[in-house]
């Protein structure tokens, strides 16, 4: 049980890291409002939700009717506000694919749920968090959106752009709430046992979502706009 009781918003929550931060922040006795496009259909997530700490919220963060209809429901569940925002939600594209052979479909469709849909629910989610003095929104990014690192090379160009293209919006978030004390950041979760990062992926979701939420609990207002990964470590932009 942590000190504090906070509430969280957690998109992306079926299945996954999203489910573990579920799990991890509600075994803290943290309230989280887990959401994905049909909570009911995603039988472990189900299995959580007891409409007190963990509470399902139907959100397709891509829609932006779906999201209006979202934060009305998520405001009544939390009318003093919510302390963290977490942008888990997204996709990855077909990973065999080069920069020569990809479709515009495809860049769309990838680009639109991995930084459109996370400015949709941000500036859905601005006057809750506004309620609240902990103002952190943290965006599940990724390693391969280093533009210096280049980690893939030529492959992965749909889900290397769009997290690029996150990780600019964290940034320019960042600067643009600096002034209300926010602490806006992008979190690289390692590469995790899960559907998108597969099997043979060195790490269990149980292991880097709790080097995740260790990373958010201490946040500052000194990392606001910073770009590091599940154990803290710095990132290049």
């Amino acid at each position: 049980m942590s000190a504090q009781q906070l509430t969280y918003l957690v998109t992306g929550a079926s299945r996954g890291l999203g489910l573990e931060f579920v799990k991890q922040l509600s075994a803290k006795g943290h309230i989280v409002i887990a959401t994905a496009r049909d909570p009911t259909k995603a039988e472990a997530l189900v299995s959580l939700i007891d409409y007190e700490k963990v509470i399902g919220v139907a959100l397709d963060t891509t829609d932006q009717s779906s999201v209006k209809a979202a934060f009305e429901k998520i405001k009544t569940i939390a009318p003093h506000g919510i302390d963290v925002l977490i942008n888990n939600s997204g996709i990855s594209g077909p990973a065999s694919e080069t920069a020569l052979t990809a479709t515009a479909d495809q860049y769309l469709d990838v680009f639109k749920t991995n930084v459109v849909g996370t400015s949709n629910v941000t500036q859905a989610a601005l006057p809750l968090l506004r309620q609240k003095d902990t103002r952190k929104i943290i965006n599940i990014s990724s390693i391969v959106g280093s533009i210096k690192l280049n980690v893939h090379g030529a492959t992965m160009p749909y889900y290397g752009v769009s997290k690029a293209g996150e990780n600019y919006l964290t940034k320019a978030l960042s600067a643009s709430l600096a002034e209300e004390k926010f602490i806006v950041v992008a979190v690289h979760p390692g590469w995790v046992q899960t559907d998108m990062g597969g099997q043979k992926a060195p790490l269990k979701a149980e292991e880097s979502i709790a080097g995740m939420v260790e990373q958010i609990e201490k946040l500052t207002q000194e990392k606001n706009g910073a770009y590091f990964d599940y154990t803290g470590e710095s990132l290049p932009y």
